[in-house]
C-alpha cells in the first residue's frame, strides 16, 4: 500500500511543536562496517556492522519564525543545542515504521529566496544518538 506523504508531518522539541510550515522531511540511516576478511573467506570481502547514523533535512516555507515549530529549528540552529525530531510517516495503523524520533543538531540552514516562488529553508540534522522507529501508540 502506498503511503500519500502529505498525510506526514515534522514535530520538534520535549513538549512537541508541529513545525506547520514543513513541507519535506528526509531520513537517511547508515551503518559504517569493518572488514574482517580472512584468508577462510576464499576472496571474498567479509564485514561485520560497525556505529550506525543518520542524517537528513526539513523543508519548510519560510515563516521568518512565525511557526513555533519553524522557531525552534531555527534556534536550535543559533544555539547549537540538540532538539528531539519527531517525524511521522502518515502511515498510520501498519504498526511498523510510522514514526522516527531521536536527538539531532541542527547542522545546516539555507535560505533560498527565488524570485518564482516562496522563500524555502532546509534545515540540515544529524543525530546525536539513538534513532527510534516506532509504531504511533493510539
Amino acid at each position: 500500500m502506498a503511503i500519500q506523504g502529505f498525510l506526514g508531518s515534522v514535530q520538534v522539541g520535549a513538549v512537541p511543536e508541529v513545525v506547520g510550515s514543513a513541507k519535506a522531511w528526509s531520513i537517511d540511516m547508515s551503518t559504517d562496517t569493518t572488514d574482517v576478511t580472512t584468508f577462510a573467506d576464499g576472496g571474498w570481502k567479509a564485514s561485520c556492522a560497525g556505529i550506525r547514523s543518520w542524517t537528513g533535512s526539513i523543508t519548510v516555507v519560510y515563516t521568518a519564525g512565525e511557526d513555533t515549530g519553524e522557531a525552534a529549528l531555527i534556534d536550535a540552529f543559533q544555539t547549537g543545542a540538540e532538539v528531539a525530531l519527531e517525524l511521522l510517516t502518515g502511515a498510520v495503523g501498519s504498526g511498523t515504521a510510522e514514526k522516527f524520533t531521536g536527538q539531532a543538531v541542527i547542522t545546516g540552514m539555507p535560505v533560498v529566496n527565488d524570485v518564482n516562488s516562496c522563500l524555502e529553508v532546509q534545515f540540515a540534522y544529524e543525530g546525536a544518538g539513538a534513532l527510534t522507529i516506532a509504531a504511533l501508540v493510539p
